[in-house]
């Protein structure tokens, strides 16, 4: 019988906030809002044509189907852009010194017989100043 294992646990990254920082994540976010307003062009200048196609074929009940589809996609990227612009503003925000949640990273960890295993695989936290680790918490 093994005495030891290795599991996958969720290590969570922080950045200390920066000026450097700030500003790569508000171009980040700015340039996804652009992403999508080009598939929102490119989606717009599409269906367009596919409409009219449909409706000169007389196919009334698909075309009607298809807008609807359209304009529910349209919403979600609406919502998408939306969220992406409160996101920009809340990064103006950010206090220098703070720290930011990056998101999650998953790593391998050891137990053992005898270990505390919430300790082992929760809470570990790397923070990192302009993409160097300074600390690693938790371990």
């Amino acid at each position: 019988m093994a005495n030891s294992l290795e599991l996958k646990r969720i290590v969570m990254v922080k950045a200390i906030v920066t000026e450097a920082f700030k500003d790569n994540l508000i171009k980040e976010l700015e340039r996804a809002v652009g992403n999508i307003d080009g598939q929102v062009n490119q989606m717009e200048a599409q269906s367009k044509n596919y409409l009219e196609d449909l409706k000169k074929k007389g196919l009334m009940q698909k075309a009607a189907a298809f807008k609807h589809q359209f304009d529910e996609e349209r919403g979600r990227q609406a919502a998408a852009k939306s969220d992406l612009l409160m996101k920009i503003e809340e990064a103006k925000r950010l206090q220098i010194g703070s720290e930011f949640v990056q998101g999650p990273l998953e790593g391998p960890v050891d137990v053992s017989v005898g270990d505390n295993l919430y300790k082992k695989v929760g809470g570990a936290e790397i923070i990192v100043k302009d993409g160097i680790i300074q600390e690693i918490r938790g371990i």
